[in-house]
């Protein structure tokens, strides 16, 4: 019998972990963790038979769910009706560290996540040293280790220089990250045979590709097209048709190839559509997005100026109503924020010479919640879009759910408060928001890191030390079979 994945489950108000429940050691071995019994809480999404929750955990993984349970020793946190949520999975981030600490550093996003409620992040590296080996790759992941406060994934990054070494470095990564359009920080691929050979190559190990999909050749023409562009027109030099156009060819690359896809912040209704197509036909593809591509628009450039300068970037409204829908039913798997800070005297540049890139991992939560209060998105799909289905998007093992056997990752928020948006007050070093002043509600108050409270009211308690976070488990990569039966790569 399949574990249940939320409180709406439960049988008699209790649940309990049958170890045969859970899923095989991946690479990463447990880090384990602290014991802890969360009583009190409220469920979310409430429902009928199921307000109520109480949540034990033992060396860091979730034991027990029940409505009465009682403490056997260890630490106890009386929720006082505040709502309970798994800890949120932030698929998509930057902290630029190593290398460009100055702009973030896991040590301020990592706290940055905490606040937003996100106790897992999977990070893009797109600055020198990237991991195009198998030695970079765990030197990052070291490096990472001593810092995070939360858990964390690495992604490698698929260039040509780091095929030969995409077999070792699949054991370690949850995905390979490639730009077929430029960004911040790395240049796009444009000869279709180049990417021929990096899908195939990718499909080869068992991972997939998460991609940044622009077409880099439109987006020189566009650049052409708008010389002297503001942020006005920043929807227009990176147009919806560089990221369908790209979007269309990742497709195409897949079915040649056999490699598995996920769109990375797809941005264009039209792109939501070619994903949901795909996956229709069989085909291994998914995607995310991230809130400012649905709470804002192309509309508000003129007040938010290079503050909403981002790849790819923020379009229409019937672009937002279009990913939300794909949200809703499942072909946008996860909201991540693709949070990329960046100094705000350097966002205050002159539009060509600012960054693309904005902050918000601090804020994932609240946005995600903000969906729900404005109608925009049911809460079961707002909920799951930060959470399990998140997790399960990038083939994540044991984060994102409720249930026995799952990490003790909690969030506990008031959910009625509200507070206003102040970047100045948030983690990130950036001290800046796209969303300055905008009254929000979910703002967690205690956050729980497999069983170790890493987050009370806006701050670590000391308990939690400095770091605390370990790398994320995840699948074993999907071996083509042929491969496999010769012996090939695990």
């Amino acid at each position: 019998m399949p574990t249940p994945r939320h409180p709406k489950h439960l049988s008699n108000g209790l649940l309990t972990m049958n170890p045969d429940d859970l899923t095989p050691a991946p690479f990463f071995p447990h880090p384990g963790g602290g014991n802890l019994l969360v009583q009190n809480a409220r469920t979310y999404p409430p429902g009928p038979g199921a307000e109520r929750i109480d949540v034990r955990i033992q060396d860091g993984r979730i034991v027990e769910l029940g409505t009465e349970l009682t403490a056997r020793g260890e630490g106890v946190v009386d929720a006082r009706k505040r709502t309970l949520i798994p800890g949120l999975v932030d698929v998509h981030v930057h902290f630029r560290d190593p290398g460009l600490a100055r702009k973030e550093g896991w040590e301020f996003g990592s706290l940055g996540a905490l606040h937003g409620g996100v106790t897992s992040v999977v990070e893009v590296q797109n600055n020198p040293p990237l991991s195009v080996s198998e030695a970079a790759l765990d030197a990052r992941i070291e490096h990472v280790r001593a810092r995070s406060r939360v858990d964390f994934g690495c992604l490698a990054n698929l260039l040509p220089d780091s095929v030969p070494a995409l077999p070792a470095m699949a054991r370690k990564t949850p995905a390979f990250k490639l730009f077929l359009g430029g960004s911040t920080g790395l240049g796009g691929q444009t000869d279709r045979g180049t990417l021929a050979d990096l899908f195939r190559a990718a499909a080869g190990t068992g991972r997939m590709i998460v991609a940044h999909c622009e077409d880099e050749l439109l987006l020189r023409e566009g650049r052409k097209a708008w010389p002297d562009a503001s942020a006005r027109e920043h929807h227009l030099v990176r147009s919806t048709e560089a990221e369908v156009s790209s979007i269309r060819l990742a497709i195409e690359l897949c079915e040649e190839t056999g490699a598995s896809l996920h769109v990375f912040h797809i941005s264009t209704a039209a792109g939501v559509d070619l994903v949901r197509s795909a996956r229709a036909r069989g085909l291994g593809i998914g995607a995310s997005t991230a809130p400012h591509y649905v709470l804002l628009s192309c509309d508000d450039a003129e007040q938010l100026g290079n503050h909403m300068k981002v790849n790819p970037s923020i379009k229409t409204k019937a672009d937002a109503e279009g990913i939300l829908a794909g949200l809703a039913d499942g072909t946008v798997e996860a909201i991540g924020t693709d949070h990329a800070p960046h100094p705000l005297d350097e966002k205050n540049r002159p539009y060509a010479k600012a960054p693309s890139g904005m902050p918000s991992v601090d804020l994932l939560w609240p946005l995600t919640f903000e969906l729900v209060r404005r109608g925009l998105l049911d809460a079961q799909s707002a909920l799951d879009s930060v959470t399990g289905r998140a997790a399960r998007s990038l083939g994540l093992v044991g984060k994102g759910e409720l249930a026995p056997g799952y990490d003790g990752d909690l969030v506990l928020f008031p959910a009625e408060v509200e507070h206003r948006v102040h970047g100045a007050d948030l983690p990130s070093r950036s001290k800046w928001s796209a969303y300055e002043g905008l009254a929000l509600a979910g703002f967690p108050e205690i956050v729980v890191r497999r069983g170790v409270p890493a987050f009370v009211c806006g701050a670590p308690p000391e308990a939690a030390g400095e770091a605390g976070g370990a790398p994320l488990r995840f699948e074993p990569p999907r071996v083509p079979a042929s491969e496999s039966a010769a012996g090939g790569a695990r």
